[in-house]
């Protein structure tokens, strides 16, 4: 390894260890959040039982003060929680922790000696003021620790805030009937005291980052702020979310009233309140898992904020009825499991829609709408409950729910799945759509053949997986002879073109799947590693068939696309859901005139390799070894290949990020800083790629990836450039990938071009959770333009070995070709 030539420019101190106390800080932070949640909770669902032991009398009166005391932490909270953001900004976020547990020691004081109900109400103004733990316990989980672990994090804060949940209502509700709660209380506060002095000794938070090492970063030019309102249904959706929040927050103080009438014994209808509100937000842990699973596989959050608002309002409509409390159960699990999903949902379209650096912002404003809703339902719920019966005003609250779900349905309606949105806006996948290739005298030479299909039955065995013969354990010598007799695969009578489509959340995809001649004209565009060659050349001459299709596009006219519409009219003959969400079908085309079309379309066209380089090498090393054998021509002359007709179905281009495993951290940063600009990177993966994208449209720009954080590394000395890219073709001199492999792989870092030292990952956060687990670090990458790519393959020039990644890509085992193929 080569020696450092100097250090960085501008050194700066070297930020603490994220991994230092990470086991202590997610202690103390999981506790403050589980005292402060419970002792915010125990008095919520219980408020009237416990405002009428302090001096409210009469139903109207309790429940308007009810209505105040539950709104009044929020409403506080609104405007307190930015300006505790921005000072936690400045002193640190461990001391926002130990202030905001102070703050509740101090509220929960007032409150437990509150002898009036406006004495009350101050103490929660005081514990939405100066208390907000869950919320400085958040920061200080978003700021510490390291950016793979920092959703882990996060997600068990979370558990503490649902734990304290679950056991505060159940304790208020024990404690309220024995009037022990103003004691209760108290050892809150003692516990919130302690657990303060416990963090200001015991949190860890790192350093401050430095601004940039190695010189400054141009400062940017004004431009234009960006509005929420350029959000889709950003005005529909503000009111539907206050309208479900008021719906689901005005429930509360009118749901002890609404259960008191139904339970005989005073007493008992305080724990029933207890129990069925504990019973609601367990639903509401368990149902945010599943809600966030079904925003990342549908790609429609305002649709699911839809469904769940409804879900809200029919659930709570039914409370109405006097039904005995163990029926109300069911109800509380269906209200909770469709609440889950309202903020999540909200928050995940508002920042879909929100650029790279005002992400927060977009998301803040969604919150406060929800906060609008959450203050305003108390409030009015008690002068509802004054001026109707109880069902009445469940009904109202009912109706606001629906009201919510009724305000969204136009945004939903105009609401377009993930796979619709141009893939050059998806920040995270840095993707963008491939050039259309332009034709040429040598096309493409294309023939039908007699596939073998994987059965329905044997997809569904493989529960999604995308598994061929050669994907499972080398052991399996004779595996494809073994899904043969077996019947898993079968194979068609008759040759045929196979029209292919996929859709899901990662984009949508159609094209033919044929037989290629290996002499038609294709577009090559990055190089192939020799090794990984041989081995796929090894796989094939073992089972005598080829391997999965690769994918090539070309520009067409509309034939071949018009035969795929047609097919896709039809049943499709093999159909699988995959892991990712994707569905996969097939349909084979064996008109004559239809083939004859498709294979007049592609005859004089040239194809573009978009994936699939190194199944196309093997596939020529095959042929080469068949034809010195004395075979002659035969079925090793083509390979099978998915041919996408760009002009329809335009697919979507991704970097391949390289994994080092072997590259000491520390080491590799300060090398890299002797020929680069260093900056220091704070927020997520997202936040790291978002900003590599913008850099690279200005020269060349990587993110090194290592467990202690994200460095971006901009501006190479340009001497140093010139003479690490001596030799390198013009058009790739400007090529981020080709610069990579140049200039930091070959001369900085020097890594050996061997097998193990380098490993290719297209997922970002995939490369990331290597370097966690792993060792070693990762460099992010930009993929090339639509320009260098289209320059490089019409001249022949070869990028280096997975430099892109194309997709969808199609799902392999769906069909095989073999050798017997004639």
């Amino acid at each position: 390894m080569t020696r450092a030539l100097r250090t960085p420019p501008t050194p700066a101190p070297r930020p603490a260890d994220p991994e230092d106390g990470h086991g202590r800080n997610l202690l103390l932070l999981w506790a403050g959040q589980f005292v402060n949640t419970a002792g915010l909770m125990m008095l919520v669902p219980i408020m009237p039982f416990y405002l009428r032991q302090i001096g409210t009398s009469g139903v109207a009166e309790t429940q308007t003060w009810a209505g105040v005391a539950i709104a009044a932490p929020a409403l506080a909270l609104t405007v307190a929680t930015p300006l505790w953001g921005r000072l936690g900004d400045r002193i640190g976020r461990k001391w926002m922790v130990v202030r905001a547990l102070l703050g509740l020691a101090v509220a929960m004081v007032v409150m437990a000696t509150a002898g009036s109900p406006l004495l009350l109400v101050a103490g929660r103004l005081l514990q939405g003021t100066l208390g907000g733990v869950v919320e400085a316990a958040a920061a200080f989980a978003g700021s510490a620790g390291s950016d793979e672990k920092r959703g882990s994090s996060l997600g068990k804060s979370f558990s503490a805030t649902a734990a304290g949940a679950l056991a505060g209502p159940i304790a208020g509700g024990l404690f309220v009937g024995s009037g022990g709660l103003p004691q209760l209380m108290l050892v809150i506060a003692g516990a919130a005291t302690a657990l303060a002095a416990a963090s200001a000794v015991g949190l860890r938070e790192p350093a401050r980052e430095p601004a940039t090492t190695g010189g400054g970063e141009t400062a940017a030019r004004p431009r234009r702020r960006p509005s929420v309102r350029e959000v889709p249904g950003a005005a529909a959706l503000a009111l539907a979310a206050i309208a479900a929040y008021f719906g689901v927050y005005g429930l509360i103080p009118v749901y002890a009233e609404h259960v008191e009438g139904i339970v005989a014994e005073r007493g008992g209808a305080s724990l029933w309140v207890g129990v069925l509100h504990s019973v609601m937000w367990g639903a509401t842990l368990l149902g945010s898992f599943w809600w966030g699973k079904r925003n990342d596989l549908t790609g429609r959050p305002v649709r699911t904020f839809t469904l769940s608002a409804g879900g809200c309002a029919a659930s709570i409509a039914v409370v109405a009825l006097p039904l005995d409390p163990y029926a109300m159960i069911p109800l509380r699990l269906v209200q909770g499991f469709c609440f889950a999903a309202l903020a999540q949902s909200l928050f995940l379209h508002f920042s879909k829609h929100a650029p790279a650096d005002h992400k927060s912002a977009f998301v803040s404003t969604a919150n406060s709408y929800l906060l609008i809703g959450q203050s305003a339902g108390p409030l009015l719920a008690g002068p509802l409950v004054g001026l109707m019966p109880v069902p009445g005003a469940v009904l109202v609250m009912a109706g606001a729910c629906a009201l919510g779900c009724l305000l969204a349905l136009t945004p939903s309606a105009g609401e377009k799945h993930s796979r619709d949105v141009n893939a050059a806006e998806d920040v995270d996948e840095l993707t963008r759509p491939i050039p259309a290739v332009a034709s040429s005298r040598n096309g493409v030479a294309i023939a039908p053949f007699r596939g073998w299909r994987s059965t329905q039955q044997h997809l569904h065995a493989l529960a999604g997986r995308h598994a061929t013969p050669w994907n499972e354990t080398r052991s399996a010598g004779g595996t494809l002879a073994e899904w043969q007799r077996s019947g898993r695969i079968i194979r068609d009578r008759r040759p045929a073109l196979y029209a292919y489509e996929q859709f899901g959340p990662h984009g949508t995809l159609r094209g033919v799947v044929a037989s290629v001649h290996l002499d038609s004209g294709l577009l090559p565009h990055q190089d192939v590693i020799p090794d990984h060659v041989q081995r796929l050349t090894d796989v094939m001459e073992h089972h005598r068939a080829n391997l999965d299709p690769a994918l090539l596009g070309f520009s067409g006219d509309g034939r071949t696309a018009a035969c795929v519409d047609d097919a896709a009219q039809r049943p499709p003959v093999t159909e699988a859901l995959a892991h990712d969400g994707q569905t996969h079908r097939l349909w084979p085309i064996t008109d004559h005139l239809q083939q004859d079309q498709i294979i007049a379309e592609l005859d004089d066209r040239a194809a573009f390799i978009a994936d699939g380089h190194h199944r196309h090498a093997a596939a020529r090393q095959h042929r080469r070894a068949a034809h010195a054998a004395g075979l002659g021509p035969g079925p090793w002359d083509h390979f099978p290949a998915l041919l996408v007709d760009v002009t329809t179905t335009p697919m979507s281009l991704a970097p391949v990020h390289r994994v080092l495993p072997h590259l000491d951290p520390r080491q590799a940063l300060h090398m890299a800083s002797t020929r680069f600009r260093v900056t220091r990177m704070q927020g997520e993966i997202a936040d790291w790629t978002a900003m590599l994208k913008h850099h690279a449209k200005h020269g060349p720009a990587y993110v090194l990836a290592t467990p202690r954080g994200g460095f971006l590394l901009t501006a190479p000395q340009p001497r140093f450039l010139d003479a690490a890219l001596e030799g390198t073709p013009a058009a790739l001199r400007t090529m981020d990938v080709a610069i990579l492999d140049a200039a930091l792989l070959d001369h900085v870092w020097q890594i050996p071009d061997r097998p193990g030292h380098i490993d290719y990952e297209p997922n970002p956060h995939a490369a990331l959770r290597v370097v966690r687990d792993s060792g070693g670090v990762a460099v992010l990458t930009a993929p090339p333009t639509q320009q260098d790519l289209t320059s490089a393959a019409t001249s022949g020039i070869r990028l280096p070995p997975r430099s892109t990644s194309f997709g969808p890509k199609p799902h392999p085992g769906l069909v095989f070709r073999t050798f017997d193929d004639r």
